[in-house]
């Protein structure tokens, strides 16, 4: 309990602003050396140095507090996080379990819109690859299934769903083609007759399970199902929670069905550190607890997992603490005889029609 206690704390203090950490400067009651905080800009650096203190006695008191060991590496380290260049699956597994039930609530009062940005991307590929219709598609990362509303109706065979949040997976396991994961109750309520009845009783996704992205397997994502591979991969918001990013793309590339005769595209998100101003790495873990990729390590990346850039573009998948957060989205392609220069092309005659 007093970790979870001093984890509360420490998040509290490094999340305040400027403003509130110099009002707090005044309070005598408060463990911390307030007579260092004469200035908005002292003051919140006493805010950060006591949020780190108390980050440090929550892992200190639990071992296992695998969230207060995350935003410890993120507020100490930035580009530090232990050497495994990825948040722990049980970091991510604990942070999403616990915020399940307010997931689309908090995000909608951020002006989320990561979903809806890959799912008209996804569309855009579509139309680029001259079918109807993907084939099949993994919603990789897939929290309560808010990417997969919109991918639903661009599939005519399997939407998968991967997410290592248990409680995440229930939500989503709980959405229909007409009712939840974005949709409002008033929307469903509003369709009536037998075939919305079958609409409604139909899931949105075919299977959903928690597995590692940079392990998951083929097999085990399609067990029983006649497909060697997917049209279409998805990662919505998923990469912030990776630094090291080559593992899962190498991965994604083996679960696409990408090959000489057939294409295969992966779209994704990241938010956004500019090239000129990254690490070394190209990655930094932000004192948010999240990671940054510079667009030049992404593509580079991409290119060794064997993708070839389709689009880019800089975008803002929220708004955190009143300011933009800049993030990039990605749409890559694998496989196909066309030649690259070909693609830049089609891109360029789909965007003049849109």
């Amino acid at each position: 309990y007093l970790s979870k206690l001093y984890y509360g704390y420490g998040t509290i203090l490094s999340e305040l602003p400027q403003s509130d950490c110099l009002s707090l400067m005044a309070e005598e009651s408060l463990l911390m050396d307030t007579k260092k905080g004469t200035d908005e800009s002292s003051a919140k650096m006493v805010c950060e140095s006591n949020a780190v203190n108390a980050l440090r006695l929550a892992v200190d008191l639990d071992g296992n507090n695998v969230v207060a060991m995350h935003m410890l590496a993120a507020m100490t380290g930035g580009e530090n996080d232990g050497g495994e260049g990825r948040a722990s699956n049980e970091f991510v597994s604990a942070l999403f379990d616990d915020f399940a039930d307010t997931f689309d609530e908090k995000l909608g009062a951020l002006g989320y819109k990561v979903p809806q940005l890959v799912g008209e991307a996804a569309y855009d590929m579509l139309k680029m690859s001259n079918m109807d219709t993907f084939h099949s598609a993994l919603d990789a990362g897939c929290g309560t299934g808010l990417a997969g509303r919109f991918l639903r109706p661009l599939l005519d065979g399997p939407l998968v769903g991967v997410d290592l949040s248990k409680k995440m997976l229930e939500l989503a396991a709980g959405c229909t083609i007409t009712k939840g994961c974005g949709l409002k109750d008033s929307d469903a309520s509003e369709r009536e007759g037998s075939e919305e009845d079958e609409r409604s009783r139909t899931p949105l996704y075919d299977s959903l399970m928690s597995l590692d992205l940079e392990t998951a397997t083929i097999d085990e994502l399609v067990s029983g199902d006649s497909i060697d591979g997917f049209d279409l991969i998805v990662a919505a918001d998923v990469l912030v929670y990776f630094g090291d990013i080559q593992r899962l793309l190498m991965n994604f590339s083996e679960l696409s069905n990408g090959n000489d005769e057939k294409t295969s595209f992966l779209i994704f998100s990241c938010e956004r550190v500019d090239d000129e101003i990254a690490p070394p790495a190209g990655w930094k873990l932000q004192s948010s607890g999240r990671y940054a990729h510079s667009k030049s390590y992404v593509t580079g990346v991409a290119e060794q997992a064997g993708y070839d850039l389709v689009s880019y573009e800089e975008i803002v998948p929220r708004m955190e603490k009143g300011e933009e957060v800049q993030g990039h989205l990605f749409a890559f392609v694998t496989g196909g005889s066309a030649p690259e220069d070909d693609y830049e092309e089609v891109v360029q005659t789909i965007m003049e029609e849109l």
